[in-house]
Formats: C-alpha cells, structure tokens, sequence
C-alpha cells in the first residue's frame, strides 16, 4: 500500500467513510474540517493512498499562544511577561484501518518539519500539542522525546523550536 504525501484539504477528498479509534476526531474531521479550512482558523492535512482520493489520515495545526503560567519553565526563560507564539497541533487522526503503518509518525514529522521551515517567517517559539487521550500523550513522547508536559495539563506537549531544530539538524 502506498500513499501520498500529506496535502491540503481539498473539495475532492472524501471524507465520509474516516474512521479512527476517536470518535471526537473521526466527526469533526467529517463534520467541522472543510468548514474551519475554508475560514482559515485551521489548516488541515490529508493523507490518502496513492490513487484515491479518501482520506485515511489527516493532522489539524494551527498558530496559538500559550500564556506564560501555561508554559514549562525552559519555555518561560527570557519571555518576559508575554504570552509565548507557538503552533498548535489540534487534531491528529489515522482510519483503523490504515493503523500501525507508520502514517501518525510521518503526519507528526510532517508538522514538525513545517514548523521549523515556517519559523524562520513568523514569530514562534515552539509547539504545542494537545494530545486527547494518555495514549495519544505517550505516542507523541514516544517520537518526541524532547516534548515537555505544560504544567496546565497533562495532556498537553511542548517543545521548543530550538529542541525542533536540533533534533532535524537544522
């Protein structure tokens, strides 16, 4: 099975058959995606296989801040008071029945190299995930070992683009 690389979310991609082990994210990505993508709230990435044009997995990113109380302490060195601009990765979803092929590991490298190439354009210092479940928290650090726990919530990630970088070689 071979697939294409992630891609905008487009009118021709076809979504109604998604379905991953969250419902949350299964319905909004059916429901709310192509929505929140034409408004420009939130670019989505989609993944299909090579030939056809449903989606089989797809990431949710957006530009965020995190308030300085939220951020973990390395983050919160030399910010001063100010909120910190960080991406957002908001949803991450694989179809069941495209799981344990590797399609969540590349859609995160996917948004951590998009990250480091946006950065040198935009002000960021990092990003930011917010993971729904344990499972989805330990499958991020588990690629990312350098994510650090916000001290809001313990599903939420942080790394900072200089740990981003450093780990691309960048």
């Amino acid at each position: 099975m071979s697939y294409r690389a992630p891609e905008p979310l487009g009118s021709a991609h076809l979504l109604d058959e998604f379905e991953c082990g969250s419902s949350e994210q299964t319905e909004w990505l059916r429901r709310f995606a192509r929505q929140s993508a034409s408004v420009g709230t939130t670019k989505i990435f989609a993944v299909t296989e090579t030939g056809s044009d449903r989606v089989v997995a797809y990431y949710a990113w957006c530009m965020a801040q995190l308030a300085i109380g939220d951020a973990p302490a390395r983050l919160r060195k030399g910010a001063g008071r100010y909120p910190q601009p960080v991406a957002l990765l908001a949803r991450l979803g694989v179809d069941l029945t495209h799981e344990r092929k590797g399609l969540g590991a590349g859609l995160l490298t996917d948004v951590v190299a998009r990250v480091a190439a946006l950065s040198d354009g935009i002000g960021c210092r990092g990003l930011l995930v917010h993971a729904e479940s344990q499972t989805a928290h330990d499958f991020y650090l588990h690629l990312v070992p350098e994510f650090e726990q916000s001290p809001t919530d313990e599903l939420h990630l942080v790394s900072m683009l200089k740990d981003i970088k450093r780990t691309l070689g960048l």
